[in-house]
């Protein structure tokens, strides 16, 4: 492979990583980032690519400028026809104007030129926007084709982005202004960037007042070469009345029709501008590409801080929830009152100081035929426990959003959805049928760990509902989160629950029991937790660009930096 195609096929590799590096969220000066990095991935496709690998096709010139500044009148002037219209009305280039020698007309047909713009001919068919209109004038010279691109400070935003695409592609940039507006700081921004990158430049400063030109000329010839371009040629254009074809008399354009005659004429000069034009564009692309680098890995340190403070969020909730059902948060109101009604608690704890045994035979006869009782406690767990879910669901999306507000990109993010400063609706459907679902694993336990003979007799004596709801108990066994009297009242039951428990499976039994239907619950709890989180990583996933966009840049500015070494 030659130089050549390493350096072509390093530009694609480039170009398409730009394409991937969209820098979506609004960092603090992202919005010229941007346009630089549309900027330089447009130029990669639409002239730096075509034009290595064509060097010799015709030198396109770039014919750009202020708003009224008067460029589709000097280009029809040139043309000696009306090729691209002109008038009061502001934007008047509705679509760019690209005018050749018919024998040059094929070159931009192929599109390899501009491709993402479509082809209309002639004055053919309705053009607007991104397309380009061709326009082949048999009095220009073979070789030098022109653009009249739209205004570069139009108030139209796609007209001011389409005009920056064009002069990208420009062997030659034809910058138009008038007398009273060459000092207007939009259009030297355009020039700086364009000697930045090597692109050959001429002046054409229109509207002249007669006599001025001595005046005007040396003034801005001093204001560019303060600007760093100096050598910039100007050509000076005096304020004239329209001929009949609304063109400008022949002689006030002489000086630049004759260096675009010579221009046309001459190969070798030709060749020079595009080989410096191309140079300098290549040499301005590693800098160029880092600055979007940069910002890239910028974006990826945003996007990151928010998702680690979103995960912060969730994983505190879950350990929140962890401690409050093993402190006993549970065993309040109305669970721990129905709990007491359905085993009697007064006068079995009185039980549990005499024998294990006649603990079992006591709760065996409350429990016979209380099923309903027993489901009626199943449920206020499942209410309860649901209610603590929800609380700390709710208060972990309004924490991300709070955070999210405060950081770079959150509000983008967000984008004002309101419904994020809650539990989602999804959750909150789901929270009691995981519960039930839990409830369910926990009686399967029983049925499992019960499955000796002896240890059978007792549960189906004593219930599996019954059991399991004595096992959730326990579960929730821990105090830290019961105040006052209800400390005392819910640590004996706690107790009877577990004497209750240790005399059917046993001690160490009853503690991986307890463990294992804990362990399931969190894990429900986790997964559920998890779902309702996605909500956020969904937004952020969609408002930020591929994970692997800052990657494929970094190894393709790699690429081509080694190219320029060789």
């Amino acid at each position: 492979m030659s130089d050549l195609d390493h350096t072509v096929a390093a530009l694609q590799s480039l170009g398409d990583a730009l394409d991937g590096a969209t820098l979506s969220l609004d960092l603090s000066g992202i919005g010229d980032l941007r346009g630089q990095r549309t900027e330089l991935r447009d130029q990669i496709g639409d002239y730096l690519i075509p034009r290595m690998q064509r060097l010799d096709a015709p030198l396109l010139a770039v014919i750009g400028g202020s708003t009224g500044s008067g460029k589709s009148t000097i280009t029809n002037t040139i043309a000696r026809a009306e090729v691209s219209p002109s008038g009061v009305l502001r934007p008047t280039t509705r679509a760019p104007v690209l005018i050749c020698h018919p024998d040059d007309e094929p070159w931009f047909l192929a599109a390899d030129v501009l491709p993402e713009l479509a082809r209309v001919t002639g004055d053919k068919g309705d053009a607007t926007g991104a397309t380009l209109r061709i326009r082949p004038v048999p009095t220009l010279r073979p070789g030098l084709a022109m653009i009249d691109a739209p205004d570069i400070d139009s108030i139209e935003e796609a007209n001011r982005d389409l005009a920056t695409q064009l002069l990208a592609a420009a062997d030659l940039w034809l910058f138009v202004t008038t007398a009273v507006r060459y000092a207007d700081a939009v259009p030297w921004d355009f020039l700086r960037r364009a000697t930045e990158r090597g692109t050959e430049i001429a002046v054409i400063i229109n509207r002249v007042p007669p006599g001025a030109t001595s005046e005007i000329v040396p003034h801005l010839q001093g204001m560019l070469t303060d600007g760093g371009l100096e050598g910039v040629p100007i050509y000076a254009i005096e304020q004239t009345q329209l001929n009949d074809d609304k063109q400008l008399e022949e002689p006030s354009i002489h000086e630049l029709r004759l260096m675009l005659d010579a221009l046309a004429s001459d190969a070798e000069r030709r060749a020079e501008i595009v080989r410096k034009t191309l140079e300098g564009a290549l040499a301005s692309v590693p800098d160029r590409a880092n600055a979007i680098l940069v910002a890239s890995r910028a974006q990826d340190e945003a996007s990151d801080t928010l998702r680690v403070a979103m995960e912060e969020v969730y994983r505190k909730a879950q350990a929140d929830i962890e401690r409050d059902i093993v402190e006993g948060a549970l065993l309040r109101g109305e669970v721990l009152d129905r709990w007491q009604e359905l085993i009697g608690t007064a006068e079995l704890m009185r039980a549990v100081q005499s024998r294990i045994s006649q603990v079992r035979d006591r709760i065996t006869g409350f429990l016979k035929g209380r099923t309903a009782a027993t489901n009626e406690v199943q449920g206020e767990i499942t209410s309860t426990l649901e209610q603590i879910l929800l609380d700390h669901a709710d208060r972990a999306a309004l924490d991300v959003v709070e955070r999210w507000r405060a950081l770079p990109g959150g509000s983008q993010v967000l984008a004002d959805d309101r419904s994020l400063e809650s539990a989602s609706a999804e959750l909150k459907t789901s929270l009691s049928s995981e519960i039930r679902n839990w409830q369910d694993d926990v009686l399967d336990l029983v049925r499992e760990r019960g499955a000796g003979k002896r240890t059978t007799a007792r549960v189906l004596a004593l219930g599996v509902n019954g059991i399991g709801v004595a096992l959730m108990i326990v579960l929730f066994a821990q105090t830290g989160g019961v105040t006052g009297g209800e400390v005392a009242v819910a640590s004996g039951t706690a107790a009877l629950s577990q004497a209750l428990l240790n005399a059917i499976f046993g001690e160490q039994a009853v503690r991986d029991l307890a463990t294992e239907a804990r362990q399931q619950l969190l894990h429900r709890v986790r997964t559920a937790f998890d779902l309702d989180a996605n909500r956020f990583r969904s937004r952020l996933w969609a408002a930020v660009s591929d994970p692997g966009a800052t990657e494929a840049l970094e190894e393709a500015v790699a690429r081509y930096g080694a190219t320029r070494q060789s």
